[in-house]
């Protein structure tokens, strides 16, 4: 039953949209980011589906590639951007440590973070315009997977900044099983996936850029972890939005 409502928890806290099982339970956080793979799969399937029916439509290459940026960040209800802005005003201020996690969870809006969130959209319609002239679009399934299960065990795994809603939960013991679940989950997806393309060309150059991503998003989250003092959620977004730039533009480029 656990499971179960980890899940939703998940569902609840990471989807805008309605979720079908409605229950919180505080003492299991570590348990609801185990479940970010699957999050990444509910998010990544509805994108494909989004996407191809755009395309099948006909729409122009421009009102596709608007609607897809817009609706991989308002399906999470911006919240991954929301931590990307937060994190970059810490760290661009290039303030003292106490400043900079001070500025973190300050609720005001900087010019750092207005800045840089122009370049990550800017940067997220460029490439996406540019993959639409590819056919090959199921490598979108597999890119809020990754980034999801990245930045799921950076929360788990990293110690938290002393604000951080996971500080309390990051002493939890045995908190093994909850990787083991997460690779669990990536596993299956990653097998889906395969199955789907094989080991073609397809599937090496999508290979490629899932390592790319992979790559971005630790890079982003240990760099971010270092310029902050920890790990937090804010972090978490600030590594998701990076790793999904580079995928998209990584699949735009090799694919």
């Amino acid at each position: 039953m656990k499971f179960i409502i980890g899940f939703f928890m998940a569902w609840g806290n990471f989807i805008t949209l309605p979720c079908p099982y409605k229950r919180w339970d505080s003492k299991l956080l570590n348990l609801m980011l185990m479940f970010l793979p699957s999050i990444g799969a509910v998010i990544g399937a509805l994108w494909l589906i989004v996407i191809e029916l755009l395309v099948y439509f006909q729409l122009p290459d421009q009102i596709v590639a608007f609607t897809a940026v817009f609706f991989l960040f308002a399906i999470c209800g911006f919240m991954h951007m929301d931590g990307f802005m937060d994190c970059n005003d810490a760290i661009l201020s290039r303030r003292p440590l106490e400043e900079r996690q001070r500025i973190l969870k300050d609720s005001n809006v900087g010019a750092f973070a207005v800045v840089t969130v122009v370049f990550l959209l800017i940067g997220w319609y460029a490439a996406m315009s540019a993959e639409l002239e590819n056919t090959d679009f199921l490598v979108f399934f597999m890119i809020p997977v990754l980034s999801r299960t990245i930045a799921g065990g950076c929360v788990l795994k990293y110690k938290p900044i002393g604000h951080s809603q996971y500080a309390a939960d990051y002493e939890e013991p045995g908190k093994g099983k909850y990787y083991l679940g997460m690779l669990i989950q990536l596993a299956a997806f990653t097998v889906i996936w395969l199955a789907v393309f094989g080991l073609g060309s397809a599937g090496l150059k999508d290979g490629i850029v899932a390592l790319i991503e992979v790559a971005v998003c630790i890079t982003a989250c240990g760099y971010a972890r270092h310029q902050l003092g920890g790990m937090s959620g804010d972090i978490a977004g600030y590594t998701i939005c990076f790793g999904e730039l580079a995928g998209i533009i990584a699949a735009a480029v090799i694919l």
